[in-house]
């Protein structure tokens, strides 16, 4: 593949921010912007820093850093002459499943999150046309993008291409809107009239006809985005930077991006290359083709800076439970004519899962249902058995069977560290096989509240009790855990994934379960869910090596500034705040590789036109410097 030329992203990226007067990286020189941190050693003093290190003992309030790492940490007073600063030091948090450019997407397109009836979606989206710039909105060049209505809002009932043409002022425009959960789109008419006439059949898909059509669910989605104007170089460069500068206002320093095209993790590396990656991406693979090996399309990356790193794949086994498109065992228990859609056989999910293995690349296989769960789980199960050959010497089949099982858990624990993405219903002997070889849930706590107004219709009593939305379950059972948000799916906000992980109440103001939470015995304490947010997605990326997750000498110098102590082990601080108070906690700064990156200071000051036109004159000085040393 044609990498992009450097001089020409780079010029392009300081004309969008000088344009759009957006203070990125606010309170930084126009060096500090495109490169690392220098080579000098700074001191950092806070009231505490938390360290999150294993055994973590004693109070610590300072730490060093040179060139991005940290060089030492250790207790200081304000009597000793240290400046320390106001607020609490903790490591940077990751999400363990998110999605960067989708996110970033969603900032710029119509928001259709708790929309009560079709007639809101169509309020929202003409408030959104007035509010844009240019008119050339729902033309076959420039559709009108949305995302996150949810038809439990509309009666039950899927909406229809006519419920957008029958609005006047949206008649004969291009539309397409992701249901909340990103596993069907709902189009106009003039959308369905660029497909072909019939519809066609499409295995692992679902096209709407009752009462009408317009929606397009899991691989039936690809007719209409195979028409779709794809996003330009600007589009994405624009989502990449509104969604970096969202994700740091949360305390977000890394992200674990579920599902890269090659070409955007070609883009990923050239901005990383002139140093505008301000957030760590651990970029799961997409193929172009859905569910195949496009290994030779795309290489492996491990940046010795640790911005990007390309090492994983994603594979989709099944759709979402909210569309009936999550792949059960038994049907739905409140559609029983159907038990969900595998988007892949199971048999072709065996040998697509051992040619990704077989190149040494981490599988993370998105499964909702306890069909597509145990699907995952088997053929994790066969790959890591062919890995453990010499326990079919063992003559005994006790001894080989403990034997195989120990190999194959090591294989995984130490190189492979498959996962199951989602992981929401997953039947009792899948979970006990899940332990025995330590496969990893990648869990996002807001999808068990942002669910619970429908679980029990669709699964029924039985299965939400024994499989459905575990989280203390696995943890007693030791089955390794990473906790994410699933954004745009859901806000990206690390806190109220705490909050719901610790009380499985909604984080939402307006969501269910506020009081009393459901199935609150799956309720984890607070220092497992913020261990989730951070060691947890080290573990489940290969970087514990470096620190992510936690702030150790000789680690990446990641960290947020809170304002308040919030994360502290009930018996070990009775100070501490509990679950309550986590969902609206603030953030002060986020710093990644001892940059600051983002500030809540700088955030409300803003820069005006005139502050970023002077900034501008110095970063294209920078910029003739920067280049030269690079050869460009």
């Amino acid at each position: 593949m044609q990498r992009l030329p450097k001089l020409w992203i780079f010029l392009s990226l300081v004309a969008f921010y000088g344009l759009r007067h957006i203070p990125i990286f606010a309170g930084l020189s126009p060096a500090a912007y495109f490169l690392s941190a220098g080579g000098r050693e700074a001191r950092h003093c806070y009231a505490r820093v938390r360290t999150n290190s294993e055994g973590e003992e004693g109070v610590n309030t300072c730490f060093s850093v040179k060139k991005g790492i940290v060089t030492k940490i250790w207790n200081d007073t304000p009597e000793s002459g240290a400046t320390h600063h106001t607020g609490y030091a903790y490591p940077g948090l990751w999400d363990g499943h998110g999605h960067v450019l989708q996110y970033g997407e969603m900032l710029h397109s119509v928001k259709l999150y708790g929309a009560e009836s079709i007639d809101e979606v169509k309020i929202r989206i003409k408030k959104y046309l007035k509010a844009q710039l240019d008119n050339d909105y729902g033309t076959p060049e420039k559709w009108i993008r949305g995302i996150g209505w949810d038809q439990a809002n509309f009666g039950g009932a899927m909406p229809t291409a006519k419920d957008l043409e029958d609005d006047p002022e949206l008649k004969g425009k291009y539309i397409m809107l992701d249901r909340v959960d990103v596993h069907c789109t709902w189009v106009s008419e003039a959308v369905l009239k660029l497909l072909p006439n019939p519809l066609p059949y499409v295995p692992g898909g679902d096209i709407t006809t009752d009462p009408g059509p317009g929606v397009f669910c899991d691989n039936a989605m690809d007719l209409p985005l195979g028409q779709w104007p794809k996003p330009t170089v600007e589009d994405r460069m624009e989502y990449l930077v509104g969604a970096m500068k969202s994700l740091h206002s949360y305390g977000i320093v890394g992200v674990h991006d579920a599902g890269v095209v090659p070409e955007d993790i070609e883009l990923y590396d050239e901005l990383a290359d002139l140093g505008l990656m301000t957030l760590r991406i651990y970029a799961m693979i997409e193929c172009p083709v859905r569910n195949t090996f496009c290994g030779k399309q795309v290489r492996k990356i491990k940046r010795h800076d640790g911005v990007l790193s390309v090492r994983s794949v994603k594979l989709f086994a099944d759709g979402a439970l909210g569309s009936w498109g999550a792949a059960l065992l038994e049907p739905y228990s409140d559609k029983p004519e159907t038990s969900g859609t595998m988007l892949i056989e199971e048999h072709d999910l065996e040998k697509v899962v051992k040619k990704w293995y077989a190149h040494d690349y981490q599988v993370n296989i998105h499964a909702i249902g306890d069909r597509a769960c145990h699907a995952a789980i088997r053929a994790f199960s066969l790959v890591l058995a062919s890995s453990c050959p010499h326990a079919n010497l063992v003559s005994s089949p006790e001894i080989l069977l403990t034997t195989q099982t120990a190999c194959m858990a090591q294989t995984q624990k130490n190189h492979r560290r498959l996962r199951i993405e989602h992981s929401q219903i997953i039947a009792p002997a899948d979970q006990a096989l899940m332990r025995e070889l330590g496969i990893i849930a990648s869990i996002q706590p807001t999808h068990a509240t942002s669910d619970a107004a429908y679980a029990l219709d669709r699964l029924g009593v039985q299965r939400l009790n024994e499989s459905a939305y575990r989280m203390r379950t696995f943890k007693e059972r030791g089955i390794p855990m990473v906790f994410g948000s699933d954004f745009p799916v859901e806000p990206p906000s690390p806190w109220e994934g705490i909050y719901a992980a610790t009380t499985r109440r909604s984080p939402a103001a307006s969501g269910t379960w506020r009081d009393g939470g459901w199935y609150e015995e799956e309720t984890v304490d607070v220092g497992s869910a913020f261990e989730g947010f951070t060691r947890g997605p080290a573990f489940a990326s290969f970087m514990e090596k470096h620190g992510a997750g936690e702030i150790k000498v000789g680690g990446w110098a990641d960290w947020v500034v809170m304002e308040k102590d919030v994360v502290v082990e009930a018996e070990g601080d009775p100070e501490a705040l509990r679950g309550e108070g986590l969902s609206g906690v603030r953030v002060k700064e986020t710093w990644v590789a001892g940059r600051k990156v983002w500030s809540e200071e700088n955030e409300h000051r803003g820069v005006g036109w005139f502050g970023w036109a002077r900034r501008l004159e110095r970063v294209m000085g920078e910029v003739e410097r920067v280049l030269g040393q690079q050869g460009l």
